[in-house]
């Protein structure tokens, strides 16, 4: 399923796509607030679904509501279109945000393999990369003999298949007893550990700013005067940068190291708006491989501080933050980047992200 999931030759033109559609940076923008909308309003709710009836009917709903909205893209010619899509594929990504972690994660301990989780999230994120990058270079390869348009029904093809896998899944979660579900008083308890809420914040920080820049790359190294072509290696780069980062080795005291690479990748997207040329695109690798390491890092952390009644709703929880932090940041950066260009939104969000970054910090070491 992650193969299919992650087969989509579409992504390395997505935005050319939506240009071509008549879609500017601003409806984009749009686009991603009614997506984190989406989310917002139905991550919890799926969550709390998942956890009380099992995690395989969360996987199916997903994957049907992404392929739906591959469905509406492909005859999407307005901003309403546009945006009904985003709202089918933020249901999809509610309905499958921390279930396929929590599914795993009790598969590995129901086999006695629980200390391996880590390393095979790592490799699980690797192999998804690997074939993205794959269906990259098709999309490029594509984009300079067909229409755009057929990278979307390739896409389409590719996520019916997800939903096909996603009915063959075995579920590991059997439903919990009414007075567990009722009984709220832990996360009452989870709120106030302070790992819990240091997860949340370096997530939503990583999380937050990785989503502008995994959506307007195509459009920075264009005015890096670098042709479609190209296109398809820049994200194999990328995302092969990033599969580096979830298969390097972890410390075993992860937060400190969490704190100093957050300053170092805030930094590189100030310079990423500074620098200008076609090497600007090795800074932009460099902040991917960043990324790629805190992913595996992160994910373990938060379910090893989960209760198995709550896991679900947790991995929502955190995601619903990273949303609604989405949707502020996307206001600032779709305004800016109107005003004075794609460069000056992502020096506002570096400079946004360091700022954070080391207010975060110096709490943390005031609290030891």
């Amino acid at each position: 399923m992650r193969f299919a999931t992650a087969c989509i030759p579409a992504y390395v033109i997505e935005r050319l796509f939506w240009e071509q559609r008549g879609m500017t940076i601003q409806d984009v923008i749009y686009a991603e607030i009614v997506f984190a909308l989406t989310l917002v309003v139905l991550e919890i709710p799926f969550g709390l679904m998942v956890d009380r009836f099992g995690r395989k009917i969360g996987m199916i709903i997903g994957t049907s509501f992404e392929c739906l909205s591959f469905l509406v893209l492909l005859h999407a010619f307005s901003l309403s279109s546009f945006l009904f899509a985003m709202v089918l594929a933020g249901i999809g990504t509610a309905a499958i945000s921390g279930t396929e972690d929590a599914l795993l994660y009790e598969s590995m301990q129901q086999i006695g393999a629980g200390d391996r989780f880590e390393q095979t999230v790592g490799r699980m994120n690797a192999v998804g990369l690997g074939t993205a990058g794959v269906a990259a270079l098709l999309g490029a390869w594509l984009a300079q003999s067909f229409d755009l348009i057929t990278h979307y029904y390739i896409s389409f093809c590719f996520l019916v298949c997800a939903v096909l896998a996603s009915c063959l899944l075995s579920d590991t979660h059997s439903a919990r007893p009414a007075t567990e579900r009722t009984n709220d008083s832990g996360w009452n308890r989870l709120l106030k550990i302070p790992a819990f809420v240091r997860i949340v914040l370096f997530t939503v920080m990583f999380g937050t700013t990785i989503t502008f820049l995994d959506e307007f790359w195509q459009l920075y190294v264009r005015d890096q005067g670098i042709a479609v072509s190209w296109f398809g290696i820049i994200l194999i780069s990328l995302m092969t940068a990033q599969g580096m980062g979830n298969l390097l080795p972890k410390p075993t005291r992860p937060y400190t190291v969490l704190c100093y690479l957050l300053l170092l990748y805030m930094s590189g997207i100030i310079l990423l708006a500074v620098i200008e040329g076609r090497w600007s695109v090795l800074l932009l690798i460099g902040i991917f491989l960043i990324y790629g390491w805190s992913e595996p890092v992160l994910t373990t952390l938060l379910q090893d501080c989960l209760p198995d009644g709550r896991r679900a709703t947790g991995s929502s929880v955190v995601s619903f933050v990273e949303s609604l932090a989405t949707m502020a940041a996307g206001l600032g950066f779709g305004h800016i980047s109107q005003t004075i260009g794609l460069n000056g939104a992502y020096f506002y969000l570096g400079l946004t992200g360091l700022l954070l970054g080391l207010g975060m910090m110096f709490v943390l070491r005031i609290r030891g």
